[in-house]
Protein backbone atom coordinates (compact mmCIF):
# COMPACT_ATOMS: atom_id res chain seq x y z
CA UNK A 1 0.00 0.00 0.00
CA UNK A 2 1.53 3.22 -1.09
CA UNK A 3 2.25 5.81 1.62
CA UNK A 4 1.14 9.08 1.74
CA UNK A 5 3.01 11.68 3.57
CA UNK A 6 0.66 13.72 6.03
CA UNK A 7 2.09 16.99 5.83
CA UNK A 8 -1.34 19.11 4.73
CA UNK A 9 -4.71 18.06 5.86
CA UNK A 10 -8.09 19.87 6.68
CA UNK A 11 -10.88 20.05 9.26
CA UNK A 12 -13.27 21.66 11.14
CA UNK A 13 -13.27 22.70 14.59
CA UNK A 14 -16.19 23.70 16.69
CA UNK A 15 -15.34 25.38 20.74
CA UNK A 16 -17.53 24.93 23.57
CA UNK A 17 -20.35 26.90 24.00
CA UNK A 18 -21.02 28.34 27.14
CA UNK A 19 -23.55 27.38 29.43
CA UNK A 20 -26.76 28.89 29.90
CA UNK A 21 -27.53 31.43 33.39
CA UNK A 22 -29.12 30.07 36.15
CA UNK A 23 -32.84 30.93 36.67
CA UNK A 24 -33.86 30.34 40.53
CA UNK A 25 -34.79 31.11 43.70
CA UNK A 26 -34.09 30.38 47.20
CA UNK A 27 -36.43 28.00 48.57
CA UNK A 28 -35.87 27.68 52.38
CA UNK A 29 -37.83 27.01 55.05
CA UNK A 30 -39.63 29.65 57.14
CA UNK A 31 -38.73 31.62 54.41
CA UNK A 32 -42.12 33.07 52.36
CA UNK A 33 -40.03 34.53 49.29
CA UNK A 34 -36.86 33.69 48.63
CA UNK A 35 -34.80 36.08 46.39
CA UNK A 36 -33.23 34.77 42.83
CA UNK A 37 -29.94 32.48 43.17
CA UNK A 38 -29.31 31.95 39.68
CA UNK A 39 -25.56 31.23 38.91
CA UNK A 40 -23.61 31.97 35.94
CA UNK A 41 -22.78 29.52 33.15
CA UNK A 42 -19.48 27.96 32.61
CA UNK A 43 -17.22 29.00 29.77
CA UNK A 44 -17.41 27.11 26.25
CA UNK A 45 -14.05 25.32 26.29
CA UNK A 46 -11.80 26.93 23.56
CA UNK A 47 -9.49 24.68 20.80
CA UNK A 48 -6.19 25.52 21.14
CA UNK A 49 -3.04 24.34 18.51
CA UNK A 50 0.47 23.21 20.13
CA UNK A 51 3.54 22.21 18.34
CA UNK A 52 5.22 19.20 20.05
CA UNK A 53 9.21 19.16 19.08
CA UNK A 54 7.92 14.95 19.40
CA UNK A 55 5.79 14.72 16.41
CA UNK A 56 7.16 14.59 12.84
CA UNK A 57 4.05 14.12 11.01
CA UNK A 58 0.24 15.79 10.66
CA UNK A 59 -0.98 11.86 9.67
CA UNK A 60 -2.59 11.26 13.61
CA UNK A 61 -4.74 14.79 13.18
CA UNK A 62 -6.02 13.86 9.97
CA UNK A 63 -7.70 10.66 11.02
CA UNK A 64 -10.88 12.79 11.88
CA UNK A 65 -12.83 15.54 10.04
CA UNK A 66 -14.00 17.22 12.73
CA UNK A 67 -12.50 18.46 16.54
CA UNK A 68 -14.81 19.86 19.39
CA UNK A 69 -14.25 21.14 22.60
CA UNK A 70 -16.29 20.49 25.77
CA UNK A 71 -19.39 22.82 26.46
CA UNK A 72 -19.93 25.00 29.53
CA UNK A 73 -22.81 23.66 31.84
CA UNK A 74 -25.21 25.69 32.82
CA UNK A 75 -25.64 28.28 36.03
CA UNK A 76 -26.73 26.09 39.11
CA UNK A 77 -29.05 27.12 41.82
CA UNK A 78 -27.55 29.18 45.31
CA UNK A 79 -24.96 31.58 43.40
CA UNK A 80 -23.31 28.13 41.95
CA UNK A 81 -21.46 28.88 38.76
CA UNK A 82 -21.40 25.97 35.90
CA UNK A 83 -18.20 24.04 35.42
CA UNK A 84 -16.42 25.52 32.68
CA UNK A 85 -15.49 23.44 29.46
CA UNK A 86 -12.56 21.67 29.14
CA UNK A 87 -10.01 23.26 26.59
CA UNK A 88 -9.11 21.13 23.71
CA UNK A 89 -5.35 21.07 22.74
CA UNK A 90 -4.48 19.29 19.30
CA UNK A 91 -0.72 19.00 18.93
CA UNK A 92 1.28 19.44 15.79
CA UNK A 93 4.69 18.99 14.87
CA UNK A 94 7.55 21.90 14.88
CA UNK A 95 7.05 24.00 11.84
CA UNK A 96 3.14 23.97 11.22
CA UNK A 97 1.62 26.52 9.12
CA UNK A 98 -1.96 27.38 10.44
CA UNK A 99 -4.60 28.67 7.85
CA UNK A 100 -8.48 29.47 8.38
CA UNK A 101 -10.42 28.93 5.81
CA UNK A 102 -13.08 30.96 4.72
CA UNK A 103 -15.58 30.98 1.67
CA UNK A 104 -15.95 34.11 -0.15
CA UNK A 105 -18.42 34.61 -2.82
CA UNK A 106 -18.46 30.53 -3.13
CA UNK A 107 -15.04 30.37 -3.62
CA UNK A 108 -12.51 28.74 -0.52
CA UNK A 109 -9.69 31.10 0.37
CA UNK A 110 -6.91 30.12 3.19
CA UNK A 111 -5.68 32.99 5.48
CA UNK A 112 -2.42 32.09 7.19
CA UNK A 113 -2.71 33.15 11.01
CA UNK A 114 -0.08 31.11 12.82
CA UNK A 115 3.37 29.74 12.13
CA UNK A 116 4.64 27.65 14.92
CA UNK A 117 8.04 27.10 14.58
CA UNK A 118 9.30 26.88 18.13
CA UNK A 119 8.63 23.58 20.17
CA UNK A 120 5.33 24.40 22.80
CA UNK A 121 4.25 27.57 20.84
CA UNK A 122 0.72 27.62 21.93
CA UNK A 123 -2.02 29.41 19.21
CA UNK A 124 -5.71 29.51 19.86
CA UNK A 125 -7.69 28.62 16.81
CA UNK A 126 -11.20 28.50 18.36
CA UNK A 127 -12.22 30.58 21.34
CA UNK A 128 -14.84 29.13 24.29
CA UNK A 129 -18.27 30.77 24.43
CA UNK A 130 -18.47 32.78 27.26
CA UNK A 131 -21.27 31.54 29.78
CA UNK A 132 -24.93 33.87 30.33
CA UNK A 133 -25.33 35.92 33.45
CA UNK A 134 -27.40 34.07 36.09
CA UNK A 135 -30.94 35.94 37.55
CA UNK A 136 -28.76 36.60 40.99
CA UNK A 137 -27.06 39.14 39.65
CA UNK A 138 -30.16 41.32 37.85
CA UNK A 139 -31.70 41.64 41.24
CA UNK A 140 -31.81 45.04 42.57
CA UNK A 141 -33.79 46.73 44.85
CA UNK A 142 -36.20 48.06 42.13
CA UNK A 143 -36.50 44.69 40.27
CA UNK A 144 -36.40 41.78 43.14
CA UNK A 145 -37.32 38.57 40.94
CA UNK A 146 -35.81 38.51 37.74
CA UNK A 147 -37.09 35.62 36.10
CA UNK A 148 -34.12 35.49 32.73
CA UNK A 149 -31.27 34.76 32.58
CA UNK A 150 -28.37 35.38 29.68
CA UNK A 151 -27.97 32.47 27.11
CA UNK A 152 -24.73 31.41 27.17
CA UNK A 153 -22.66 32.39 23.96
CA UNK A 154 -21.80 29.94 20.82
CA UNK A 155 -18.19 28.97 21.02
CA UNK A 156 -16.00 29.49 17.41
CA UNK A 157 -16.69 27.36 14.25
CA UNK A 158 -13.98 27.09 11.58
CA UNK A 159 -12.52 25.10 8.72
CA UNK A 160 -8.54 25.14 9.21
CA UNK A 161 -5.68 23.73 7.03
CA UNK A 162 -2.50 22.58 8.77
CA UNK A 163 0.61 23.08 6.42
CA UNK A 164 3.72 21.81 7.75
CA UNK A 165 7.00 22.89 6.44
CA UNK A 166 10.14 20.84 8.41
CA UNK A 167 12.56 23.06 10.40
CA UNK A 168 16.00 21.55 9.84
CA UNK A 169 19.37 23.55 9.61
CA UNK A 170 20.30 21.41 6.90
CA UNK A 171 18.37 20.05 4.08
CA UNK A 172 20.07 17.22 1.67
CA UNK A 173 18.55 17.22 -1.93
CA UNK A 174 19.59 15.84 -5.38
CA UNK A 175 18.20 13.37 -7.63
CA UNK A 176 16.38 10.41 -6.33
CA UNK A 177 18.64 7.53 -5.56
CA UNK A 178 21.94 9.98 -5.22
CA UNK A 179 22.61 8.63 -1.42
CA UNK A 180 21.23 11.49 0.60
CA UNK A 181 19.56 8.57 2.71
CA UNK A 182 22.39 6.27 3.24
CA UNK A 183 24.53 9.84 4.16
CA UNK A 184 22.18 11.15 6.65
CA UNK A 185 22.31 7.45 8.39
CA UNK A 186 26.12 7.93 8.31
CA UNK A 187 26.12 11.53 10.09
CA UNK A 188 23.05 11.34 12.31
CA UNK A 189 21.04 9.67 14.45
CA UNK A 190 18.62 9.02 11.96
CA UNK A 191 17.70 5.13 10.51
CA UNK A 192 15.58 6.10 7.32
CA UNK A 193 14.80 3.09 5.05
CA UNK A 194 17.23 2.72 1.84
CA UNK A 195 17.35 0.79 -0.80
CA UNK A 196 18.58 0.77 -4.60
CA UNK A 197 15.55 2.15 -6.67
CA UNK A 198 14.30 5.66 -6.94
CA UNK A 199 11.50 7.34 -4.33
CA UNK A 200 12.43 5.11 -1.64
CA UNK A 201 12.20 7.71 0.74
CA UNK A 202 8.77 8.80 0.31
CA UNK A 203 8.83 11.05 4.03
CA UNK A 204 11.20 14.11 4.84
CA UNK A 205 13.58 12.20 7.32
CA UNK A 206 15.00 14.50 10.06
CA UNK A 207 18.79 13.31 11.88
CA UNK A 208 20.15 15.14 14.45
CA UNK A 209 24.17 15.43 14.20
CA UNK A 210 25.91 15.79 17.21
CA UNK A 211 29.77 16.46 17.78
CA UNK A 212 31.28 17.77 20.77
CA UNK A 213 29.88 20.99 21.60
CA UNK A 214 27.56 21.36 18.81
CA UNK A 215 24.72 19.46 16.96
CA UNK A 216 22.38 20.39 14.15
CA UNK A 217 19.31 18.87 12.65
CA UNK A 218 19.46 17.62 8.90
CA UNK A 219 16.48 16.75 6.74
CA UNK A 220 17.21 14.60 3.99
CA UNK A 221 14.70 15.85 1.48
CA UNK A 222 12.53 13.19 -1.22
CA UNK A 223 11.71 13.50 -4.62
CA UNK A 224 13.33 16.36 -6.62
CA UNK A 225 13.29 15.48 -10.11
CA UNK A 226 13.22 17.38 -12.89
CA UNK A 227 9.67 18.85 -13.49
CA UNK A 228 9.01 18.60 -9.54
CA UNK A 229 8.07 22.33 -9.15
CA UNK A 230 4.91 21.49 -11.99
CA UNK A 231 4.05 18.82 -9.89
CA UNK A 232 6.06 15.59 -11.95
CA UNK A 233 7.42 12.95 -9.24
CA UNK A 234 7.27 13.39 -5.77
CA UNK A 235 9.09 16.54 -5.64
CA UNK A 236 6.07 19.28 -5.21
CA UNK A 237 4.95 17.49 -1.72
CA UNK A 238 8.27 18.17 -0.42
CA UNK A 239 9.76 21.69 -1.64
CA UNK A 240 8.03 23.39 0.25
CA UNK A 241 10.08 21.84 3.48
CA UNK A 242 13.56 23.03 1.74
CA UNK A 243 12.49 26.48 2.51
CA UNK A 244 13.44 26.54 6.19
CA UNK A 245 16.80 25.21 5.85
CA UNK A 246 20.05 27.81 6.06
CA UNK A 247 22.41 25.61 4.17
CA UNK A 248 21.92 23.15 1.93
CA UNK A 249 23.70 20.20 0.84
CA UNK A 250 23.81 19.43 -2.82
CA UNK A 251 24.18 15.74 -3.64
CA UNK A 252 25.44 14.42 -6.96
CA UNK A 253 25.81 11.25 -7.82
CA UNK A 254 29.82 10.81 -9.28
CA UNK A 255 28.74 8.04 -11.44
CA UNK A 256 26.04 10.63 -13.36
CA UNK A 257 26.60 11.13 -17.16
CA UNK A 258 25.94 14.35 -16.82
CA UNK A 259 26.56 15.70 -12.76
CA UNK A 260 26.63 19.70 -14.03
CA UNK A 261 23.50 19.05 -15.71
CA UNK A 262 21.66 17.28 -12.66
CA UNK A 263 23.11 20.20 -10.76
CA UNK A 264 21.26 22.93 -12.83
CA UNK A 265 18.03 20.96 -13.56
CA UNK A 266 17.45 20.58 -9.46
CA UNK A 267 18.16 24.59 -8.56
CA UNK A 268 16.36 25.04 -11.80
CA UNK A 269 13.08 23.43 -9.80
CA UNK A 270 14.14 25.11 -6.73
CA UNK A 271 14.22 29.05 -8.87
CA UNK A 272 11.06 27.67 -10.12
CA UNK A 273 9.27 27.03 -7.07
CA UNK A 274 10.48 29.96 -5.30
CA UNK A 275 13.20 33.13 -4.72
CA UNK A 276 13.34 32.29 -1.65
CA UNK A 277 15.05 28.61 -2.69
CA UNK A 278 17.27 29.93 -5.38
CA UNK A 279 19.41 32.18 -3.01
CA UNK A 280 20.27 29.73 -0.43
CA UNK A 281 23.56 29.21 0.46
CA UNK A 282 24.92 25.40 -0.98
CA UNK A 283 27.78 23.16 -0.31
CA UNK A 284 28.02 20.62 -3.27
CA UNK A 285 29.10 17.18 -2.51
CA UNK A 286 29.95 14.29 -5.48
CA UNK A 287 29.08 11.07 -3.42
CA UNK A 288 30.22 7.63 -4.61
CA UNK A 289 33.23 8.79 -5.92
CA UNK A 290 34.98 5.15 -4.45
CA UNK A 291 33.36 3.70 -7.21
CA UNK A 292 34.75 5.80 -10.14
CA UNK A 293 38.08 5.55 -11.92
CA UNK A 294 40.55 8.35 -11.24
CA UNK A 295 40.46 9.95 -14.45
CA UNK A 296 36.67 10.29 -13.80
CA UNK A 297 37.62 11.80 -10.33
CA UNK A 298 39.84 14.64 -12.74
CA UNK A 299 37.15 15.48 -14.42
CA UNK A 300 34.87 16.03 -12.09
CA UNK A 301 37.55 17.64 -9.70
CA UNK A 302 37.65 20.47 -12.67
CA UNK A 303 34.02 21.04 -13.04
CA UNK A 304 32.96 24.45 -11.53
CA UNK A 305 29.54 25.33 -9.26
CA UNK A 306 28.99 28.74 -9.37
CA UNK A 307 31.96 29.59 -6.97
CA UNK A 308 30.52 26.67 -4.18
CA UNK A 309 32.27 24.37 -2.42
CA UNK A 310 33.17 20.60 -3.68
CA UNK A 311 33.08 18.22 -1.41
CA UNK A 312 33.99 13.80 -2.45
CA UNK A 313 32.57 10.96 -0.48
CA UNK A 314 31.65 7.94 -0.44
CA UNK A 315 28.68 7.59 2.20
CA UNK A 316 28.77 3.72 1.82
CA UNK A 317 32.62 3.86 3.16
CA UNK A 318 32.38 6.87 5.28
CA UNK A 319 35.55 8.16 3.46
CA UNK A 320 35.13 12.31 3.27
CA UNK A 321 32.05 12.06 5.80
CA UNK A 322 33.79 13.10 8.36
CA UNK A 323 35.29 16.53 6.68
CA UNK A 324 31.78 17.54 5.04
CA UNK A 325 30.64 17.53 8.55
CA UNK A 326 33.11 19.92 9.64
CA UNK A 327 32.46 21.95 6.48
CA UNK A 328 29.04 22.24 7.19
CA UNK A 329 29.79 23.33 11.02
CA UNK A 330 31.98 25.89 9.94
CA UNK A 331 29.33 27.18 7.10
CA UNK A 332 26.02 27.43 9.12
CA UNK A 333 27.39 30.41 11.62
CA UNK A 334 28.44 32.04 8.17
CA UNK A 335 25.74 31.52 6.28
CA UNK A 336 23.10 35.06 5.89
CA UNK A 337 20.27 35.62 7.85
CA UNK A 338 17.46 35.54 5.45
CA UNK A 339 15.06 38.34 7.12
CA UNK A 340 12.48 37.24 3.72
CA UNK A 341 11.67 34.15 5.53
CA UNK A 342 10.45 35.54 8.82
CA UNK A 343 8.16 37.94 6.89
CA UNK A 344 6.57 35.08 4.65
CA UNK A 345 6.37 32.79 7.64
CA UNK A 346 5.51 34.88 10.96
CA UNK A 347 2.53 36.38 10.87
CA UNK A 348 1.18 38.24 13.66
CA UNK A 349 -2.86 38.77 14.20
CA UNK A 350 -5.12 40.74 16.26
CA UNK A 351 -7.38 38.18 18.10
CA UNK A 352 -10.02 40.38 19.69
CA UNK A 353 -10.89 43.17 17.26
CA UNK A 354 -11.62 46.71 18.74
CA UNK A 355 -15.23 48.01 19.46
CA UNK A 356 -16.47 49.11 16.00
CA UNK A 357 -19.55 51.26 15.99
CA UNK A 358 -22.89 49.48 14.75
CA UNK A 359 -24.56 50.54 10.95
CA UNK A 360 -28.37 49.89 10.22
CA UNK A 361 -29.61 49.01 6.73
CA UNK A 362 -32.52 48.01 5.14
CA UNK A 363 -32.44 44.65 2.77
CA UNK A 364 -35.90 44.23 1.16
CA UNK A 365 -38.14 44.47 4.33
CA UNK A 366 -36.18 43.73 7.07
CA UNK A 367 -33.28 45.83 8.77
CA UNK A 368 -30.15 44.50 9.49
CA UNK A 369 -28.23 45.68 12.63
CA UNK A 370 -24.32 44.47 12.57
CA UNK A 371 -22.20 45.57 15.33
CA UNK A 372 -20.06 43.24 17.61
CA UNK A 373 -21.38 44.38 20.69
CA UNK A 374 -24.93 43.77 19.25
CA UNK A 375 -24.91 40.88 18.10
CA UNK A 376 -23.16 39.54 21.59
CA UNK A 377 -26.26 40.87 22.78
CA UNK A 378 -28.51 39.44 20.86
CA UNK A 379 -26.73 35.70 21.17
CA UNK A 380 -26.52 35.95 24.89
CA UNK A 381 -30.82 37.11 25.32
CA UNK A 382 -33.45 34.77 25.03
CA UNK A 383 -36.26 35.73 23.00
CA UNK A 384 -39.13 33.73 24.23
CA UNK A 385 -38.52 35.82 27.85
CA UNK A 386 -40.94 39.05 28.31
CA UNK A 387 -38.33 40.22 30.90
CA UNK A 388 -34.80 39.38 29.04
CA UNK A 389 -36.49 41.44 26.08
CA UNK A 390 -37.07 43.96 27.99
CA UNK A 391 -33.70 44.13 29.10
CA UNK A 392 -32.81 43.85 25.77
CA UNK A 393 -34.71 46.87 24.36
CA UNK A 394 -33.24 49.17 27.13
CA UNK A 395 -30.00 48.66 25.84
CA UNK A 396 -30.34 49.10 22.48
CA UNK A 397 -31.86 52.62 23.18
CA UNK A 398 -28.95 53.20 25.42
CA UNK A 399 -26.92 52.01 22.36
CA UNK A 400 -28.77 54.27 20.28
CA UNK A 401 -29.73 51.08 18.16
CA UNK A 402 -33.64 52.27 18.13
CA UNK A 403 -33.15 56.03 17.54
CA UNK A 404 -30.82 54.62 14.41
CA UNK A 405 -34.08 52.20 13.57
CA UNK A 406 -36.82 54.86 13.31
CA UNK A 407 -34.17 56.99 11.66
CA UNK A 408 -33.56 54.76 9.00
CA UNK A 409 -37.42 54.41 8.30
CA UNK A 410 -38.14 51.27 10.69
CA UNK A 411 -41.68 51.11 12.30
CA UNK A 412 -43.53 49.10 14.69
CA UNK A 413 -43.66 45.56 12.98
CA UNK A 414 -41.20 45.49 11.04
CA UNK A 415 -38.62 42.93 11.15
CA UNK A 416 -35.51 43.68 12.82
CA UNK A 417 -32.25 41.30 12.27
CA UNK A 418 -28.88 41.27 14.81
CA UNK A 419 -26.66 38.29 13.90
CA UNK A 420 -28.56 35.28 13.90
CA UNK A 421 -31.81 35.86 15.37
CA UNK A 422 -35.16 38.34 14.17
CA UNK A 423 -37.97 40.45 16.23
CA UNK A 424 -40.57 42.37 15.32
CA UNK A 425 -39.75 46.15 16.14
CA UNK A 426 -41.82 47.59 18.86
CA UNK A 427 -40.32 51.47 18.32
CA UNK A 428 -39.12 53.34 21.00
Amino acid sequence: MPHTFADEISFKVKAGDGGNGGVSFRREKFVAKGGPDGGDGGRGGSVFIVADHNLNTLADLGKHYAYSAEGGQPGRKQKSAGHSGEDLILKVPVGTQVFEVETVRRKSQEFLVADLDESGEKFLIAKGGDGGTGNARFARASFQTPTFAELGEPGDEKTVTLKLKIVADVGLIGLPNVGKSTLLSVISNARPKIADYEFTTLVPNLGIVKLKDTSFVVADIPGLIEGASKGKGLGIQFLRHIERTKLLVHLLDATSADPAQDFKAINAEMKAYSKLLAGKSQIVVFNKADVVDEKTLTGLKKLKFRGRPVYFISAVTHHGTRELVDAIVATLPKVKHQADADKLYKVFTIQDLPYLRFEVTKKGKQFIVTGPRQERLAVRTSFDNPQAMARFYKILKRMGVLAELVKAGARPGDIIKIGRKEFPFEGI
